[in-house]
């Protein structure tokens, strides 16, 4: 860290930047820096929204994943500022601390606990610029040194006021954050385009074998939907009124080879940072994009020969047990996984595409049994208790078929979106030093 006055810390690897101006600190030149209500909202189905650390994890605000509160307690949060677009989200605390995100137009939102509201002057800072600018690996790099709680990672208000900004010629920020945004949008694009696909696959797992619509349709004497072969595979009337004939109801450890995690001792130096990947929920994808490439922090081989934690293999569904319960991932390389998450494997005939809707639908079973409240913990038992047809090997075959193409799809969106992050991120400082005039970088 460089100190460049009094008032502002720089990165030193940005001390000699010759494209900024001057440096200065947030506080300096924004409208305000405003902390969030210290008082935990109560939700409600409809209304305005709030936003929490993990709805903006990716540097956006998934307005889809975000929940809502009330227009009273809208009115009450939002007396210190109402968030407009143009204003950035922030979060000072938690697993997702040190990220922004933008205010989307026409969208009402008000803070969450750990959230901050910056909002730029507008005639010395272009918010996109900014967004990117904090969201940089550099500053991430920058706010870890300030850091403060043992348990609870936190940033306070005074060291987020100070942190520090480049100031470039404004039409240079603009070109910069059209530059960079270009690159997000086709990153975006790819996310909708997963969300589609896994909606697809999810449409599907659903209608074959939870609601039995093929079985449905032929007992009511509808027209086939599905080509004649496969058509053919569904049978003619539901077992008891419940299962289709020659189905068999099983509990999901019929289904499901189920591997449990281990955590390496964080006091061996040794048993970290090498080149297994180390799954927890903090790498969780979100829920269209369903592939882990990357964890957070990675395992050596000698971690795995002297601790619980197991290697799997690429296509697992990994499911976590504990803590935040029910966030789901497939494995897109071998990689291990804590003692809170649970691997699952398909057992007689199950692919990986259907495993992981399986525990998909799993786990909106449970979100439904508990009737809004949150469930605590899954458990082997979990598995135990709840129950999934087994259709035979002659339809496994034929789902897979027709979901796996939709998977790999999926993770060869992930695999590109990766790709984009990485030259979004090795652009940004490149750009702002000139060592890459803005024009040669479109």
């Amino acid at each position: 860290m460089g100190k460049l006055n009094d008032d502002v810390h720089v990165p030193r690897s940005a001390l000699s930047w010759t494209n900024v101006n001057t440096w200065k600190n947030l506080n300096s030149v924004c409208e305000g820096v405003f902390d969030c209500p210290h008082t935990t909202p109560k939700l409600t189905e409809t209304g305005p929204f709030v936003v929490r650390s993990q709805d903006i994890r990716t540097g956006i605000f998934r307005t889809d994943l975000a929940a809502r509160v009330s227009e009273s307690t809208y009115i009450e949060r939002i007396e210190r500022a109402e968030p407009r677009e143009g204003d950035l989200l922030f979060s000072r605390e938690g697993t997702y601390f040190g990220i922004a995100a933008e205010v989307p137009a026409r969208v009402r939102v008000c803070l969450g606990q750990r959230m901050v509201l910056i909002r730029p002057n507008d005639k010395l800072l272009n918010s996109t610029f900014l967004r990117y600018w904090i969201n940089s690996p550099l500053m991430a790099g920058h706010i870890a040194g300030f850091k403060d709680g043992s348990v609870a990672e936190r940033l306070n208000m005074p060291t987020i006021r100070g942190l520090p900004v480049p100031l470039l010629d404004r039409k240079a920020q603009d070109s910069i954050a059209g530059t960079l945004l270009a690159l997000d949008q086709k990153i975006e694009l790819h996310r909708r385009m997963n969300e589609t696909l896994e909606a697809q696959a999810r449409a599907l797992f659903r209608d074959w074998f939870v609601d039995f619509g093929p079985v449905r349709a032929k007992m009511a004497g509808e027209a086939p939907y599905l080509v004649p072969d496969l058509w053919s595979l569904f049978p003619d009337h539901l077992d008891g009124g419940c299962v289709p004939e020659g189905w068999k109801l099983a509990p999901l450890t019929a289904h499901f080879d189920i591997i449990g995690g281990g955590t390496p001792k964080t006091s061996i130096v040794e048993y970290w940072n090498g080149p297994i990947p180390w799954f927890s929920v903090v790498d969780t994808p979100s829920a269209s994009d369903v592939f882990v490439f990357e964890t957070e922090k990675t395992i050596t081989p000698e971690a795995v020969a002297n601790s619980s934690a197991r290697i799997v293999r690429a296509g697992t569904t990994i499911i976590s047990a504990r803590g935040t319960v029910g966030n789901l991932a497939m494995a897109a390389q071998d990689m291990t996984f804590n003692q809170s998450c649970y691997a699952l494997q398909g057992l007689s005939g199950a692919s990986d595409a259907f495993v992981y809707l399986a525990a998909q639908h799993m786990v909106d079973r449970l979100r439904s049994m508990a009737h809004g409240s949150v469930f605590s913990t899954i458990t082997r038992k979990t598995f135990e208790s709840l129950s999934l047809v087994y259709p035979g090997k002659a339809l496994h075959e034929a789902f897979h078929e027709r979901v796996s193409p939709l998977f790999a799809k999926i993770r060869a969106n992930v695999a590109e979106n990766l790709t984009l992050a990485q030259t979004r991120d090795l652009l940004l400082p490149k750009l702002m030093s000139g060592e890459i005039r803005v024009q040669e970088s479109t």
